[in-house]
Protein backbone atom coordinates (compact mmCIF):
# COMPACT_ATOMS: atom_id res chain seq x y z
CA UNK A 1 0.00 0.00 0.00
CA UNK A 2 2.66 2.52 0.86
CA UNK A 3 3.92 2.21 -3.23
CA UNK A 4 0.48 2.94 -4.34
CA UNK A 5 0.42 6.45 -2.07
CA UNK A 6 3.61 7.09 -2.82
CA UNK A 7 4.81 10.49 -4.66
CA UNK A 8 7.74 13.04 -4.39
CA UNK A 9 6.36 15.02 -1.35
CA UNK A 10 5.36 11.70 0.64
CA UNK A 11 7.98 8.78 -0.33
CA UNK A 12 7.47 5.29 0.78
CA UNK A 13 10.18 4.47 3.47
CA UNK A 14 12.27 0.72 2.40
CA UNK A 15 11.80 -1.31 5.29
CA UNK A 16 15.18 -2.80 5.01
CA UNK A 17 17.29 0.04 4.87
CA UNK A 18 15.31 3.40 5.53
CA UNK A 19 15.53 4.92 1.78
CA UNK A 20 12.94 6.76 1.02
CA UNK A 21 11.28 6.08 -2.98
CA UNK A 22 8.29 6.84 -5.04
CA UNK A 23 6.46 5.91 -7.71
CA UNK A 24 6.76 8.61 -10.81
CA UNK A 25 3.83 10.56 -11.14
CA UNK A 26 3.26 9.99 -14.46
CA UNK A 27 3.06 6.06 -14.04
CA UNK A 28 0.63 6.28 -11.07
CA UNK A 29 -1.44 8.82 -13.58
CA UNK A 30 -1.26 6.31 -16.36
CA UNK A 31 -3.10 3.38 -14.06
CA UNK A 32 -5.73 5.56 -12.76
CA UNK A 33 -6.41 6.92 -16.24
CA UNK A 34 -6.88 3.50 -17.34
CA UNK A 35 -8.47 2.51 -15.18
CA UNK A 36 -11.48 5.02 -15.57
CA UNK A 37 -11.10 4.19 -19.95
CA UNK A 38 -11.59 0.98 -18.85
CA UNK A 39 -14.89 1.28 -16.81
CA UNK A 40 -16.48 4.23 -19.15
CA UNK A 41 -15.87 1.88 -22.31
CA UNK A 42 -17.41 -0.96 -20.65
CA UNK A 43 -20.32 1.25 -19.46
CA UNK A 44 -20.92 2.88 -22.84
CA UNK A 45 -21.18 -0.66 -24.32
CA UNK A 46 -23.37 -1.78 -21.51
CA UNK A 47 -25.86 0.88 -21.94
CA UNK A 48 -25.51 0.34 -25.66
CA UNK A 49 -26.06 -3.16 -25.77
CA UNK A 50 -28.40 -3.14 -22.91
CA UNK A 51 -26.37 -5.71 -20.84
CA UNK A 52 -24.97 -5.05 -17.26
CA UNK A 53 -23.25 -8.18 -17.51
CA UNK A 54 -20.47 -6.42 -19.53
CA UNK A 55 -20.28 -3.23 -17.37
CA UNK A 56 -19.41 -6.13 -14.41
CA UNK A 57 -16.89 -7.41 -16.59
CA UNK A 58 -15.26 -4.44 -17.47
CA UNK A 59 -15.10 -3.19 -13.64
CA UNK A 60 -13.74 -6.24 -12.97
CA UNK A 61 -11.22 -6.08 -15.72
CA UNK A 62 -10.28 -2.44 -14.56
CA UNK A 63 -9.79 -3.77 -10.75
CA UNK A 64 -7.50 -6.53 -12.10
CA UNK A 65 -5.46 -4.16 -14.33
CA UNK A 66 -5.39 -1.77 -11.24
CA UNK A 67 -3.92 -4.43 -9.05
CA UNK A 68 -1.48 -5.84 -12.24
CA UNK A 69 -0.40 -2.33 -12.83
CA UNK A 70 0.72 -1.48 -9.22
CA UNK A 71 2.61 -4.50 -8.81
CA UNK A 72 4.80 -3.88 -11.85
CA UNK A 73 4.89 0.22 -11.00
CA UNK A 74 8.78 0.81 -10.38
CA UNK A 75 10.04 2.71 -7.26
CA UNK A 76 12.07 5.46 -7.80
CA UNK A 77 14.53 6.14 -5.06
CA UNK A 78 14.60 10.02 -3.94
CA UNK A 79 17.17 12.06 -1.21
CA UNK A 80 15.40 13.23 1.71
CA UNK A 81 16.20 16.42 0.94
CA UNK A 82 14.52 16.42 -2.55
CA UNK A 83 11.34 14.76 -0.70
CA UNK A 84 11.47 17.61 1.54
CA UNK A 85 11.26 20.31 -0.84
CA UNK A 86 8.11 18.29 -3.07
CA UNK A 87 6.36 18.45 0.56
CA UNK A 88 6.86 22.15 0.54
CA UNK A 89 6.22 23.04 -2.82
CA UNK A 90 3.05 20.83 -2.62
CA UNK A 91 2.04 22.66 0.07
CA UNK A 92 2.35 25.50 -1.56
CA UNK A 93 0.71 24.84 -5.01
CA UNK A 94 -2.41 23.95 -2.04
CA UNK A 95 -2.68 27.27 -0.81
CA UNK A 96 -2.34 28.90 -4.12
CA UNK A 97 -5.19 26.47 -4.94
CA UNK A 98 -6.99 27.60 -2.08
CA UNK A 99 -6.57 31.21 -1.94
CA UNK A 100 -8.19 31.19 -5.45
CA UNK A 101 -10.96 28.96 -4.38
CA UNK A 102 -12.18 31.71 -2.03
CA UNK A 103 -12.70 34.20 -4.56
Amino acid sequence: MAKRWSSRGAPATCEVCGGLSHVLASTSSGIWAAGVVIVVVSLIGALGLHSFLLFFSGLALAVACNLRAWKRAKLVPISKESATRAAKANWFVAGIFVLFGLN
